[in-house]
């Protein structure tokens, strides 16, 4: 089932590239540097935002943002990876399927868990509240860094 397109302005979708300096202001107490290449090694063109958040932990989250010609976002990529740069912790993507069987309930709108938290072998998830990076490294500093900052 996909998103009426209302709701997908409410996300990522139709919004203007991320502003990456407001990102790292905005957090900069968990992010260590952003560097200007994603997972490719290839740095952003004017149709594709590419970059790399580094975090004080060594994790990584990959940004690909898919831009039209007025520079909006028509899809997006964002891949959080382990410091040993191999171990997959979550995929934030919103390509859309036409297949029923691969859709989520958020469609375009979906997560790739790790392999080791399969509950099933589904390998799509719904993903109703991070659809947006800056939701995305919020969730990352509140749920994973400053838990770890305290011990």
């Amino acid at each position: 089932m996909a998103l009426s397109p209302e709701r997908n302005r409410r996300f990522m979708i139709g919004n203007p590239k991320t502003n990456l300096i407001e990102l790292q202001r905005i957090f900069g107490e968990a992010i260590q540097t952003i560097r200007e290449t994603d997972s490719t090694g290839l740095t952003s063109s004017f149709l594709v935002q590419r970059a790399t958040i580094v975090f004080l932990d060594g994790s990584l989250l990959y940004i690909t943002e898919y831009l039209s010609k007025q520079q909006l976002i028509e899809r997006f990529n964002y891949d959080w990876i382990s410091p040993d740069k191999t171990t997959v912790l979550a995929k934030f993507h919103s390509e859309p399927h036409t297949d029923k069987d691969y859709q989520t309930d958020t469609e375009p709108y979906h997560t790739h868990p790790p392999e080791h938290a399969k509950l099933n072998n589904a390998k799509r998830y719904p993903n109703y509240f991070y659809n947006d990076l800056f939701s995305i490294v919020e969730g990352i500093h509140f749920f994973h860094l400053l838990p770890k900052k305290g011990k």
